[in-house]
């Protein structure tokens, strides 16, 4: 039943990588609005610098520290919760929480375990406890041993044959897995995954290849109270790593009695663990027979958790957090814009949602781009439709196989590496699968090289028929109607048909079927539920209603799929912009396609579009709501200056677009960060870059270290911010500016000037207590209190220093690189020390 917790410790993930996007963060920050319902007091410790969730609490609570065992065990001792959540920090915080239970440390500080209990935890974390676990429910599972060396794995391979799989056990997020078809194969990979563990064992395990991977979320209260919240569908087979596949949700291939074999067993395994809010299981079907096998149990939060709550439009996070504390699924209120119903009501769909990968091969080109059981993408984008096609092609149109608004061609493939592309499937894996059915392979064959289901390559088929149709009937009203129909935007209908997105517009205006809005919502509009979540269609009715002529509104166009380089700081930097102009009175618009996006998050803006950041798509959504400011955040000048073209809106870029932009960081040393309003050039902190690599090799490239005075002279500050405001022409340069220098053995010399970039805002914030990226914004809004800057300013004290740490995928992606650059960074991470202790050192 419920308690009445006093105080929570939040367990975050740390620093994002492949695997680990801002999906965590996401669900902390909804968690950090639930637990705030129930008036309890939060403690948060990560050392995400882009973490949004860290600056919702209460800064004295936050404890920016490297999530592992020892730094948890501390915050326990000084703040003394009375409960642990671990389950939105990923499978880190699961283990960091068995070791709580381990080492007595729950039970002496008299600590509850929140989401499941410590005994059904030890079999999450031990695959063999949990397989006996599912055999006891007469639930198969695959076999699967943990192995030292290459003599005990043979003994395996002998009992149950090749292929099998091998992967480490890893405290981290580690994605490796090596299909082994043989002895030699079986070696290497046994030598790699024993590399990559920490306690010199690694698992291997049957090979089920080829068969349908499908994925369950549901929730469940202490109560036995359960649901299934979705099923999704692997287009991909096993073989084939779920990050890296194309999924589906609702599932779309499923026999009515294997969907409902599925979901008893998803119940059945809840209910065998005690699970108190969401779980994720994974299962391998085989469609012949309709047996499957449960491959993974995941009774946290994940990547395809979200994923769930973002097809459904059912608040997963806020409602787990609820039965995680012991509230029932009849007990939970929900925010007035739903149901009260919608907690306790398996959601259904009227629409399809479709996720495609995005993988980092053109930013670390040394990687084997092949697409097997070694997750490589870095991120994703979703296209939401009323039909398969409509959803596959907006997620495409989406993603970055079609950055100028169109797929690319592969028609220059020739047959003996398409048929090798087939059977060993790099990233344009769907563009081969439409080029092989063009040149006329069949269905049959190409289910049969793929193993992927028929009814696939039946909907790529007709997405190829209809885009035909409009390449042979240019600038016709017919051909806007079929490509509408089958998700083509303008933008890629003014591509093909070499003409200006206005002309296309024109055409489609003739049209009786305009560009509606539809909601995502759990019940498919049978109750009055108001995810204010919509995706377009052509159709006769729309659900998004323009605000009124009296409301302020903004849109924020967000960055669409996380990608090495600005990555997860560009979606922390939106979400901030969208809290800073709610804060300041506007209805917010958030445009994103990024499913493990925090700004897609219900509590941050007053309405959400799912669909592609394309010119078309944008002006459809500016045409509808009439927005008195478009924020673009990022280095967005083409389309900022597209969008200009169309719209005489205020158009605002950030960081801002500035007019020179000279510099060379290869060789800055230090620079001296400042902000610019009007004529008025404010100091704000020195920094100092360094190129170091720790003891143990792990890839630094950046160092951004703030500390006042600097760190070898006690002139040093002073000279340069006298140097600074000689070279500063306010003219050209506003907003948050960097001027970098080259520390020289006679003193400085100015090497460049430029924006402050995503990254270091987000630096910037953490380490000065000040919101720059608020500041920013409020400045372009003509809100902005100087006097309050320079207040914030003078109380920062600069008693200690920081360092932002970049992270890099290099390990995980089995890359030979060791030393990246700041576009190949996957994210970073913080750490505080105070200035005399690093003087001394």
């Amino acid at each position: 039943m419920k308690q009445d917790f006093k105080k929570i410790l939040i367990i975050g993930s740390g620093s994002s990588n492949i695997g680990n996007e801002n999906e965590y963060d996401a669900a902390c920050f909804e968690t950090i609005a639930a637990i705030r319902k129930t008036g309890a007091k939060i403690v948060y410790i990560d050392n995400n610098p882009f973490s949004v969730s860290a600056e919702e609490v209460q800064a004295a609570n936050v404890y920016s520290l490297e999530v592992n065992f020892a730094n948890v065990v501390s915050v326990i001792e000084k703040e003394h919760p009375d409960a642990v959540m671990p389950t939105i920090g990923g499978l880190k915080a699961i283990q960091i929480a068995w070791q709580l239970y381990e080492s007595e440390v729950l039970e002496e500080q008299q600590i509850s375990l929140l989401g499941i209990g410590p005994q059904e935890l030890t079999k999450i974390i031990d695959n063999q406890k949990l397989r006996d676990s599912l055999t006891e429910i007469g639930e198969k599972t695959i076999a699967s041993v943990i192995i030292a060396n290459e003599e005990e794995a043979m003994d395996f391979v002998r009992e149950v044959g090749f292929p099998v799989i091998v992967k480490p056990i890893s405290s981290s997020h580690d994605t490796s897995r090596f299909i082994c078809n043989n002895p030699d194969e079986l070696d290497d990979a046994i030598e790699a995954s024993l590399k990559r563990t920490y306690i010199n064992r690694c698992s291997i395990e049957q090979s089920i290849v080829g068969y349908k991977e499908i994925e369950m979320v549901g929730v469940r209260d202490s109560l036995g109270n359960k649901m299934l919240v979705s099923g999704l569908e692997d287009m991909d087979p096993i073989g084939i790593h779920s990050g890296d596949s194309i999924i589906f949700a609702p599932t779309q291939t499923l026999l009515n009695k294997e969907y409902q074999a599925l979901r008893t067993s998803t119940f059945s395994i809840m209910d065998s663990l005690g699970i108190k809010g969401t779980c994720h299981i994974q299962f391998a079907l085989n469609s012949q027979t309709s047996s499957y096998f449960v491959t993974k149990v995941s009774p946290f939060f994940t990547r395809n958790t979200n994923l769930a709550a973002k097809s459904t439009g059912y608040p997963i996070s806020y409602i787990s957090t609820f039965l995680e504390m012991g509230y029932s699924l009849t007990e939970i209120k929900l925010p007035s814009k739903y149901s009260k119903y919608t907690a306790y009501m398996e959601p259904t769909s009227d629409h399809v949602l479709v996720k495609v990968p995005i993988w980092p091969f053109e930013d670390i080109p040394d990687i084997d781009q092949h697409l097997n059981t070694v997750m490589k993408a870095v991120g994703s984008t979703i296209g939401v439709g009323r039909t398969v096609e409509e959803a596959i092609l907006k997620a495409l149109h989406s993603s970055q196989l079609s950055p100028r608004d169109i797929l690319p061609s592969t028609s220059k493939v020739d047959e003996d590496e398409l048929i090798n592309q087939l059977i060993h499937p790099l990233a344009s894996r769907i563009l081969i699968l439409m080029e092989a059915l063009r040149r006329g392979f069949s269905i049959d064959e190409l289910s049969e090289l793929t193993k992927i289901d028929k009814f696939y390559f039946y909907k790529l088929n007709q997405l190829l028929r209809g885009q035909k149709y409009v390449a042979d009937h240019p600038r016709t009203l017919k051909a806007v109607d079929v490509a509408h129909k089958y998700g083509f935007g303008d933008g890629m209908l003014a591509e093909m048909w070499n003409l200006s997105i206005n002309d296309v517009r024109a055409i489609g205006s003739e049209s009786a079927n305009q560009v509606t809005f539809k909601m995502v919502e759990p019940s498919a509009g049978e109750l009055n539920d108001s995810t204010d979540t919509f995706y377009s269609s052509y159709e006769m009715e729309n659900e998004s209603e323009s605000y009124s002529t009296d409301d302020k509104v903004a849109l924020v166009i967000g960055r669409g799929g996380n990608q090495l380089g600005p990555n997860t700081a560009a979606d922390y930097y939106t979400a901030k912009i969208l809290l800073t102009l709610k804060k300041t009175g506007y209805r917010t618009i958030i445009m994103n396609t990024n499913p493990n996006a925090i700004s897609l998050s219900p509590q941050l803006s007053d309405k959400k579009y799912i669909e592609p950041i394309q010119l078309g798509n944008i002006l459809n959504i500016i045409d509808l709501e009439h927005p008195n400011v478009v924020f673009l955040p990022g280095n967005r000048h083409f389309l900022s200056t597209e969008l200009k073209k169309f719209t005489d809106l205020n158009i605002v870029l950030l960081p801002p677009d500035q007019k020179i932009a000279k510099y060379n960081d290869n060789q800055a040393t230090n620079a001296i960060d400042v902000f610019i309003d009007g004529t008025t050039v404010t100091p704000i902190t020195t920094i100092e870059f360094s190129n170091a690599k720790d003891s143990n090799n792990k890839q630094l490239k950046y160092l951004y270290n703030l500390s006042e005075p600097m760190l070898h002279w006690e002139t040093d500050t002073e000279i340069l911010v006298d140097t600074v405001t000689q070279i500063i022409n306010t003219d050209y340069w506003q907003g948050l500016v960097q001027i970098m220098f080259n520390r020289q053995v006679d003193g400085y010399e100015f090497v460049g000037i430029r924006p402050v970039t995503i990254t270091e805002t987000a630096f910037l914030t953490k380490t000065t207590g000040v919101d720059w990226v608020a500041t920013l914004v409020k400045k372009y809004l003509g809100k902005l209190d100087k006097t309050q800057i320079q207040e914030q300013l003078t109380s920062f004290n600069h008693k200690r220093r920081s360092t932002m740490t970049s992270v890099f995928p290099f390990s995980q992606l089995q890359s030979n690189q060791h030393d990246g650059t700041v576009d190949q960074e996957a994210g970073a991470y913080l750490t505080f020390k105070n200035f005399e202790e690093q003087k001394k050192a």
